[in-house]
């Protein structure tokens, strides 16, 4: 099958629009809805319910998807790997959680870029559950995240303590009030969430929620309000003043953990360029 029509699919069923699928695509509108019925065709089965103004997947259309996106994945990691080799011994693929990026793994990777000009690098920002999923499928090599993979077949080490601090726009603020008044609630994972509710059983529910560091800090920084950060990544707006760390808050030490696949084709390497974190 042409991968074209894969990477049509997945378009319109992102955008669930024909002509934003096009003009992403760089294509006609007409060469889009050509390529769809050209695999739904090949596929023996429709794969989206057409109506004015309104594009969904059909329940096919919807298993096609999760393949779909792996085959992409998967043929682009292939082809990369062979027009490549022709330039590079090998290739390492890593993917991180968004806040390890800011505390550390840039660094590292910086380094390894440096030190390894046999490596071809690929590097991804993604959420604990793809890293793990990615892992599994073997589309990366060595994925950072806060909670350790407990999948049969990988390797997995701490590589790092990330100490979570309670930062405030607000100067002299008790952690009572930071954590009632303007709290941004950052899900850092399980380990995190079970000593937060042990610091703050009683505490209020925090009007705002997200899965990112940076998100977090941006709301603060522009509208008030606290939240548990990473010092690494609160350092430079701590020294100017534009957040205030809680002083009497408890710090909240999370372990960084690295994995990657016991048999996998560069295992060795991995070990060797992970003791430079």
């Amino acid at each position: 099958m042409d991968t074209t029509l894969l990477q049509t699919f997945v378009e319109v069923s992102k955008t669930r629009n024909f002509g934003q699928a096009s003009i992403n695509l760089n294509v006609s509108s007409s060469t889009v809805s050509a390529r769809i019925k050209q695999l739904e065709s090949i596929m023996g089965v429709s794969l989206f319910i057409r109506r004015h103004h309104e594009i969904s997947l059909t329940p096919s259309g919807e298993g096609l998807e999760r393949h779909a996106n792996f085959i992409l994945k998967a043929w682009e990691r292939a082809y990369e790997d062979t027009a490549l080799s022709q330039r590079h011994h090998r290739r390492l693929v890593v993917a991180a959680v968004s806040s390890l990026w800011d505390i550390f793994v840039q660094d590292w990777l910086n380094d390894i870029h440096i030190s390894h000009k046999e490596l071809s690098l690929r590097a991804e920002e993604s959420t604990p559950l793809r890293v793990v999923e990615k892992l599994d499928q073997s589309l990366i090599d060595v994925g950072f995240m806060y909670e350790p993979p407990s999948m049969k077949g990988l390797i997995v080490q701490q590589v790092a303590m990330v100490p979570m601090i309670l930062v405030s726009d607000k100067q002299g603020i008790s952690t009572e009030k930071a954590v009632a008044e303007g709290y941004i609630r950052v899900e850092w994972g399980t380990a995190f969430a079970v000593m937060h509710e042990s610091h703050f059983p009683q505490r209020p529910l925090a009007r705002v929620r997200v899965n990112s560091g940076r998100v977090a800090l941006s709301l603060i920084l522009n509208n008030g309000g606290a939240a548990y950060l990473p010092d690494v990544m609160v350092k430079q707006a701590l020294e100017v003043g534009q957040l205030h760390q809680v002083v009497d808050a408890p710090v909240i030490e999370m372990r960084a953990f690295a994995a990657y696949k016991s048999q996998g084709e560069h295992s060795a390497l991995i070990k060797s360029i992970l003791a430079k974190i």
